[in-house]
């Protein structure tokens, strides 16, 4: 796909043939604003919820944009908790797994989860309501499961893994790449600049009848977010509070992320993380999250001077995560890895993206790490045991 039919197709919210006037409100300004007034009173000290096309960029969305959402929305849910009579948090979510008993439902977590008597109304995209419980939650990936015990299954989300790989070959052209599902896989192939949309669900008022799907397309970014987890990714989609904890598709409707807010852009966590968090809390019932000790990020964001001197001395080294950071004290100091090594392969497996490596540490066992030092002139190739040295594991 070139970047004018790319701009053309992907980009319709931005430009006049999408634009439709809004009609005539059938309530005047003066009638609507008691309505609401007298809504807001009874969400208790919750500040007041808007939707997504709080935002311009949201108000004119182009038919590909509506065709993933709606694919996605049937799994979309709103959230509401209470501690008492009091409304604690509002949020979106989407529903992962769905049998004849149970529902498993990811979201957002919230520091006010760690009370005792929290209580849980879940809506789903039919408008039935369901009291649900905080099944488990991770302040650190910022993500919660919330469990529903129904006699019927719930139309769940269809995940799409994302693979942030990127060749620095000079003789590959990146647009050609773009958009890419890799044949009989479940890995989504994603560059930034791609489209991706952020998917909320809000409660009306009564008597506007409805649990209401929103949608806020925007652009996936390398841009760093504000929040302390390393694993979230950004994009450029701009989402309200009644959002947050809903899912991130790509265009073919497929789950990548979930969401967050971040001032002017919307953080999410990839599901492959999400995901394996929520085996591992199956498998062990505590979350399992070891830390490397070092940030890392992919090759291809490194500055183009240092990716210049890796292809001089390297030149099969096209894809992996480069070392930004090594904590002081840490394992990945112990074991000799610094600043501007290029890791291209641990747990005994080829790692080309910054999420590989983040997948494959949460399955460590006892394996080897091989990396390209490169913060000297003198480049030279290491191995290191993979349990011993490189991972330090929290459970919690």
């Amino acid at each position: 796909m070139s970047l004018d039919s790319y701009i053309k197709k992907w980009l319709g919210p931005l430009h006049p043939a999408w634009k439709r006037e809004a009609k005539q409100p059938r309530y005047s300004q003066e009638i609507f604003g008691e309505i609401m007034d007298e809504f807001e009173k009874s969400r208790n000290s919750l500040p007041c919820q808007v939707m997504f096309n709080l935002y311009p960029q949201n108000e004119n969305i182009d038919i590909y944009t509506k065709r993933a959402s709606l694919k996605a929305s049937p799994s979309v849910v709103f959230l509401q908790f209470f501690s008492g009579e009091d409304a604690t948090c509002e949020c979106s979510g989407f529903i992962i797994e769905s049998t004849n008993t149970y529902t498993i439902i990811l979201t957002a977590a919230s520091t006010s989860f760690e009370t005792d008597d929290t209580k849980v109304i879940v809506h789903v995209s039919d408008g039935r309501s369901f009291d649900g419980q905080i099944e488990a939650y991770d302040l650190h990936y910022n993500i919660a499961a919330i469990k529903i015990q129904l006699d019927t299954p719930l139309p769940t989300a269809s995940l799409a893994y994302l693979d942030d790989s990127i060749t620095i070959d000079p003789s590959h052209n990146v647009k050609e790449e773009s958009f890419q599902l890799r044949p009989h896989s479940s890995s989504f192939n994603i560059i930034p600049g791609d489209l991706v949309i952020a998917l909320g669900r809000f409660i009306r008022h009564p008597y506007f009848q409805g649990h209401s799907i929103m949608a806020a397309p925007g652009l996936f970014s390398i841009s760093r977010c504000r929040h302390d987890c390393k694993e979230l990714f950004t994009a450029s989609c701009r989402i309200t509070s009644c959002g947050i904890g809903g899912p991130l598709i790509n265009r073919f409707g497929g789950v990548i992320g979930i969401c967050l807010h971040d001032d002017i852009s919307t953080a999410f966590l990839p599901i492959n993380i999400a995901s394996i968090w929520w085996e591992h809390y199956k498998k062990y019932g505590k979350t399992r999250r070891p830390w490397l000790g070092m940030e890392v990020t992919n090759l291809y964001a490194a500055p183009i001077e240092i990716l210049e001197r890796i292809i001089q001395k390297f030149p099969d080294v096209l894809k992996g995560v480069i070392v930004e950071e090594v904590a002081p004290g840490s394992s990945a100091e112990a074991a000799g890895i610094k600043y501007n090594d290029v890791i291209i392969q641990f747990g005994g497996k080829r790692i080309e993206c910054v999420l590989e490596i983040k997948v494959v540490r949460s399955y460590a066992a006892d394996d080897v790490c091989e990396t390209f030092h490169g913060g000297n002139i003198g480049y030279r190739i290491g191995s290191l045991k993979f349990s011993r040295v490189l991972v330090d594991y929290y459970l919690q």
